[in-house]
């Protein structure tokens, strides 16, 4: 399967709250780019559908609150998601900590 993805995700370890589709769950964050990202998770995810969702990146106080994303893979225990809405300030944040990884 040919690799899609155009900008790099980043391998990170950082706690997620989410909503899929009325459906309420935690999980990891276990990487991550500007787009999107994919989340480990015990609670099961539809094939499609919308969400939203709050990471808690390493050393910030507030969660990056992505108010829109879809599904776009599901496994058993993980799935992915491309992110459609994020407030301005939500998405310097990220792009702040991205910068940052990309560098460490």
């Amino acid at each position: 399967m040919q690799e899609e993805r155009c900008i790099p995700r980043y391998r990170v370890n950082c706690p997620a709250a989410f909503v899929v589709e009325g459906a309420a769950g935690t999980g990891k964050v276990f990487n991550l780019s500007e787009k999107g990202c994919g989340i480990e998770s015990s609670t099961p995810v539809p094939d499609e559908g919308c969400a939203s969702l709050s990471i808690t990146l390493p050393d910030q106080a507030e969660p990056v609150v992505v108010e829109l994303a879809c599904v776009r893979w599901v496994t058993r225990a993980e799935f992915g998601l491309e992110f459609r809405i994020l407030s301005r300030p939500a998405r310097r944040r990220l792009q702040r900590f991205l910068l940052i990884e990309q560098v460490a």
